[in-house]
């Protein structure tokens, strides 16, 4: 028995197909055996999946689709074995959907013919000829006469004058109109061919930008399903936004190919600005995904502490500060130590360092009048203790960080618990820049504020103090590090 392969629905809904060939290739791409619509059957992918024969069976198997391939409505991993009227669905429920009918090997092979049309019924229409009509004059008395004989009979020949002198203004007047009407006709068919050339040219600019953005969003798919597998779960925060900026631009870019074809000059525009951003997204997190996070967060995490600030009325913040100096000078935020405004005065402040049992006492050294910066002091530290590399340069948006810190410090070990203290780290992107403050696309909430943000070298760029009301934690803001440098400097 071979395969006979009916499209049920999809572009190609009624091609029908009997192959002798195993595999039998299915998909988008040109090569496919069994290719689907380039332009509208966007569930599936360029090589999609294949029919394979084995002993006297056939089975279909998954080839790597974006979307997945689906048999009776259960998706399948492994290869699959095909019967009689099984139902191979390419991609999710909007996806086409393929027929199996087994038939006997002496069965020729290749398109099977759709059902012609049937003959019209129709009588043909029959154009009928005017013919002369000749009605009677009724009389007075309501008999009918002969027809009038409407034949102009010989006049005078002033009148013979003055009928050939209207003959020839109307001949000419005739002329002239037939002039005009030529001219408006050679017009009019021009300006229609320009308008047909320019049209064409509009679709064809169009359509050679819509090829070249899907060109370049299936490149930029393809190296992020790669970073998504180099990853591997090492950064997980990192790996799942990923995902999502990868399922973005592949709605996207589905949604841009449809509109090409049906929608207005605007939806184009506008689904082609979000695919921008979405692809821009999805590069940025590329970018942060190649950085060597183990060797960044091995040689910075020591120097970060977790820190508790209690106040008169019982209440406690919990933050994170990180040593600048071997002396044990850290920075943190200024609300955890100082309130919003920088007036309150905590009774008791503790420090415990990354995987460190023992906590430290400190005091407030210095807070910034202009930013949400503070620097404290621990006490009673004999030894050096280990300090970030130092601070960087200037970033540029998309440039990749990482962050570590203590984020819902508060449900970690408390101050006087004999446990480690464990950092959370955490990679992202510059998302944007203005003069005061950076904007990250990474994760901090309470007990996060006074975190370090590391550039790709290591180097200190930030200091987390707040977030995006709405975002889950996902964007986060940082004080630039010059004025860390600034707050140090002006120390006595």
């Amino acid at each position: 028995m071979k395969p006979q392969l009916k499209v049920l629905k999809g572009a190609r809904s009624g091609h029908t197909e009997i192959f002798s060939k195993s595999p039998i290739a299915l998909g988008r791409h040109p090569s496919s055996d069994l290719q689907f619509d380039p332009d509208h059957d966007l569930q599936v992918s360029a090589r999609h999946a294949l029919v394979v024969q084995r002993d006297t069976h056939w089975y279909i198997r998954d080839a790597g689709s974006r979307n997945g391939t689906f048999i009776n409505g259960h998706r399948i991993t492994i290869d699959t074995k095909l019967d009689d009227t099984d139902q191979i669905r390419l991609g999710d429920a909007t996806g086409p959907v393929i027929e199996v009918r087994l038939v006997p090997d002496g069965t020729p092979s290749g398109v099977k013919a759709s059902a012609q049309p049937a003959p019209s019924t129709e009588e043909p229409t029959v154009p009928i000829d005017r013919a002369e009509v000749r009605v009677p004059r009724p009389t007075a008395a309501g008999r009918q006469t002969e027809p009038e004989d409407t034949t102009h009979k010989p006049e005078t020949a002033r009148s013979s004058t003055t009928s050939e002198r209207v003959r020839v203004e109307v001949g000419a007047q005739t002329r002239k109109l037939r002039a005009l009407t030529l001219v408006a006709f050679v017009l009019l068919a021009g300006a229609a061919t320009v308008f047909v050339v320019i049209n064409q040219r509009q679709n064809a600019e169009r359509r050679a930008e819509v090829i070249a953005i899907r060109a370049r969003t299936d490149s930029l798919l393809s190296a992020a399903d790669q970073v998504m597998r180099d990853l591997q779960g090492q950064v997980e925060g990192l790996e799942i936004r990923l995902r999502e900026s990868h399922t973005a631009v592949s709605n996207l870019q589905g949604e841009l190919d449809v509109a090409q074809a049906t929608g207005s000059d605007a939806e184009i525009q506008e689904l082609k600005s979000r695919l921008d951003d979405a692809t821009q997204a999805l590069a940025y997190q590329q970018a942060a995904a190649r950085v060597d996070y183990s060797s960044l967060v091995g040689q910075n995490q020591l120097a970060v502490a977790m820190i508790w600030a209690k106040y008169a009325d019982q209440t406690v913040q919990v933050g994170t500060a990180f040593a600048v100096r071997s002396n044990a000078l850290l920075i943190t935020n200024r609300h955890v130590v100082a309130g919003e405004g920088g007036t309150r005065r905590p009774i008791e402040i503790a420090v415990k360092f990354a995987d460190s049992r023992q906590v430290w006492r400190a005091r407030v050294l210095s807070v910034s009048n202009e930013v949400d910066l503070a620097v404290i002091q621990v006490e009673g530290i004999a030894n050096e203790i280990t300090t970030i590399r130092g601070f960087g340069g200037r970033p540029q948006q998309g440039d990749p960080v990482a962050i570590i810190g203590f984020p819902l410090g508060s449900e970690l070990p408390g101050a006087d618990d004999n446990e480690f203290a464990r950092t959370t780290f955490t990679a992202g992107s510059v998302s944007k820049i203005l003069p005061d403050m950076i904007q990250f696309d990474g994760y901090g909430v309470q007990g996060a504020s006074g975190s370090p943000i590391f550039d790709r070298n290591g180097n200190v760029i930030a200091v987390l103090y707040g977030g995006e009301p709405g975002s889950a934690g996902r964007i986060v803001y940082g004080v630039p590090s010059r004025y860390v440098v600034q707050l140090l400097n002006s120390l006595p």
